[in-house]
């Protein structure tokens, strides 16, 4: 009979989470599941959802803010929004910033593809920040180097922040409470019939350390 997490599980991941979280995770599934074999695939959402619907994919692991209708999820953990700003900018030196600090100012976005847009859109709503509106970034490390480069600011994910915590050109500055999030959690056909192998799995995928991203 097979056992939980035994044998292949092809799982979707958006591009916004797999370099930041995927690396830190998967030596702790490796070891807690040796004969799990997963299949990792990396889209935006939208391309991910319908290879999901379309049986080529088990699971996804990706923001639950997005249109996942239909959709069974789990939710794993929250995950905050940094204010990242080129490192001469006004507000750079500041603890930490309010939505209202951040009104007019220029913001740079992921294009339409990625489901961050719209969660940076939303967590900017009360004090409405003026889109770039020539460029959109298909990548979050382009974004970065567009706002250290001084074009404006954006919201980067916490755990992508601590990647770029120890450049001198960026400086990333917390929300001040409550901050904006995004939910990082599993999403699967109510179907499959793996609700209870993905609750097990989840165990591995626990948030990224505690600890304010510093400049």
């Amino acid at each position: 009979q097979k056992r939980p997490l035994e044998g292949p599980l092809r799982m979707g991941v958006i591009p916004t989470v797999a370099p930041f979280l995927l690396p830190r995770v998967l030596p702790r599934v490796r070891r807690r599941h040796p004969r799990l074999a997963l299949r990792l695939h990396e889209a935006p959402t939208r391309a991910l959802v319908a290879l999901l619907e379309a049986g080529e994919l088990d699971v996804l692991l990706l923001a639950l803010e997005a249109p996942l209708e239909g959709l069974a999820t789990l939710a794993l953990f929250e995950e905050p929004f940094v204010v990242a700003l080129p490192a001469g900018h006004r507000l750079a030196s500041r603890k930490h910033l309010g939505e209202a600090d951040l009104r007019g100012e220029p913001v740079l976005l992921l294009d339409d593809a990625h489901c961050l847009r719209a969660q940076a859109i939303a967590a900017c709503r009360s004090a409405p920040a003026h889109e770039m509106g020539d460029f959109r970034a298909t990548s979050l490390p382009t974004l970065v180097e567009m706002v250290a480069g001084g074009a404006g600011f954006t919201l980067l994910p916490e755990s992508a922040a601590r990647v770029e915590r120890r450049r001198s050109d960026l400086a990333l500055v917390p929300f001040s409470p409550p901050a904006p999030f995004r939910t990082i959690g599993f999403a699967w056909r109510p179907s499959s019939g793996r609700a209870a192998e993905l609750e097990l799995l989840a165990a591995s995928f626990g948030p990224p350390s505690s600890g304010a991203p510093g400049r």
